[in-house]
Parts: structure tokens; C-alpha cells; sequence
């Protein structure tokens, strides 16, 4: 059991469905997915995209504006390097470990569609 997030958009192709389908991979960001298993706080989506878990609609999304994802980035990295040294025991943990780097390109990603016009949305299951 964990928190799946995903990013959907506005003419989103099945191959980039398909992408996001990749078994609870924590370095998927890129693709607009992102993963954090029920072990313990503390959560990095949470603090990224607090809307979408507040989000009475369920599964229809939220828009976060990129500008916002971004702003609360820095926090995020940070609430993601102590989760894997507390939980997971990771000291060797920095900016390019897969479980922060992929906070990264999800925000990468959003502002990318953003720009495009494509008004992405996140979607939490959890």
C-alpha cells in the first residue's frame, strides 16, 4: 500500500499512460507519476501537492499552478532526503538520489506542460 500520484493532462498520448504504469517505481517523475510507500512520515507528496489529498472530488485531480510546485520544492527535496535517511537508513542520500531526483522532474515536467498550455492535473491515490 502507498501513495500514487499521478499527472494528467490535456491530450495525454497512451504511450505516456503507459509510462506512468511502471510497478510503484520511485524514480518516475519524469513520466508523471511519483510513489511513496506507507512507512512512515515523513511524506514528500504531501508537501508538494497538499490539494490533491484535500481534494473532495477523488480521482478527478486538481490543478496545482507549476509556479506553486516550484515554490515548494525546496522543502519537498528536503522532506524526501529525511525520509530516506530516517526510514530507510539512506545516508548516502542527496539531490541526485532517485527517490528526490524524481520530485524534480515531476515539477520539470508540469511547468513544461504548463507552458504548453496543457493545464496539467494531479491526481492522489491513496
Amino acid at each position: 500500500m502507498g501513495i500514487d500520484i499521478y499527472l494528467r493532462w490535456e491530450l495525454i498520448t497512451e504511450d505516456e499512460l503507459e509510462k506512468q504504469h511502471c510497478g510503484y517505481d520511485i524514480s518516475k517523475g519524469g513520466t508523471g507519476y511519483l510513489r511513496e510507500a506507507y512507512h512512515g512520515e515523513p511524506y514528500a507528496t504531501r508537501e508538494l501537492m497538499p490539494e490533491a489529498f484535500d481534494n473532495l472530488k477523488g480521482l478527478d485531480g486538481v490543478h496545482i499552478p507549476a509556479a506553486t510546485l516550484r515554490e515548494r520544492l525546496p522543502a519537498v527535496m528536503k522532506a524526501a532526503m529525511r525520509r530516506e535517511r530516517t526510514i530507510y537508513q539512506n545516508t548516502n542520500v542527496n539531490e541526485d538520489s532517485p527517490a528526490v531526483r524524481s520530485f524534480i522532474e515531476f515539477v520539470e515536467l508540469a511547468e513544461r506542460l504548463e507552458a504548453e498550455g496543457k493545464e496539467p492535473m494531479v491526481i492522489a491515490s491513496y
